[in-house]
């Protein structure tokens, strides 16, 4: 496969057409076209239903497994769908449905842990729909921290490799659920929706840039481009993916799914 491929379009914000699974301009169009604009109102729901975190998962992968049980042998409380647990029932009605906006919406936390570590730029729908959509702040665990701030409000989640200890990220969790303060200013973000102003520089730029989750139409604008290019006897952009292996491990160096 090496000297084959003209163009990379993944996930990864270094890849030629850029791919991602959400964005933060895709979920605040969706607040807004949902009408989902009202943070008290928000809040309130989640202290009357008084839950903690929630956690669907059915792909056992065994580190995330491990990290997840030591939480709740810490003391955690985490209500958990999915196969992994033997429950495989469905969050309402199913992934994305408004039911499962719903039901996760009443709880303070998700776990937003990946099936992969260390991965670049790997950043799911666990984390833009099943978080930062349904309006439960996510705990991230697997990839980079710097990744997620790349794509991601600044204060929007809570990433594991800043407590020393299962321990430690348990009392903050604890902590932020018996604060309201503290806890909403996790959600400040939210309030972009009538304020875009406030929205942080580099995502706008981002927005701009990468024309947001419309990859494939990035995709049909570059080859028409082309096309255009060769009709008129212009001389088109070139480029030949030499070594297909390079291309996707990137600087990781065998990192990802350590």
């Amino acid at each position: 496969m090496n000297n084959f491929f003209n163009l990379t379009f993944h996930y990864r914000t270094d890849a030629d057409v850029y791919a991602p699974y959400g964005s933060t301009q895709l979920i605040l169009r969706e607040l807004e076209a949902r009408g989902e604009t009202d943070l008290e109102e928000l809040l309130a729901r989640k202290w009357r239903a008084n839950k903690t975190v929630i956690w669907a998962v059915s792909n056992c992968y065994e580190k995330r497994m491990i990290y997840a049980k030591s939480l709740m042998a810490a003391g955690l409380e985490v209500d958990v769908y999915g196969s992994c647990f033997g429950r495989r029932k469905e969050l309402g009605e199913g992934r994305y449905s408004p039911q499962m906006y719903e039901t996760i919406s009443q709880y303070k936390f998700y776990f937003s842990f990946e099936n992969s570590i260390n991965c670049k730029d790997y950043i799911t729908e666990k984390f833009w729909f099943n978080g930062l959509r349904s309006g439960a702040v996510p705990v991230v665990w697997g990839p980079r921290k710097l990744d997620v701030l790349k794509v991601a409000p600044t204060k929007s989640f809570i990433h594991t490799d800043d407590f020393s200890s299962p321990v430690e990220l348990v009392r903050y969790l604890q902590y932020l659920a018996n604060n309201q303060t503290a806890y909403a200013e996790y959600l400040q973000w939210r309030t972009w929706v009538k304020h875009p102003e406030n929205i942080e520089k580099h995502l706008q730029e981002l927005a701009t840039e990468r024309n947001d989750l419309r990859s494939f139409c990035h995709l049909c604008s570059i080859i028409q481009a082309n096309e255009r290019r060769r009709k008129y006897n212009l001389k088109s952009p070139h480029k030949i993916i030499k070594s297909l292996k390079e291309a996707w491990n990137g600087p990781e160096n065998g990192e990802c799914h350590q």
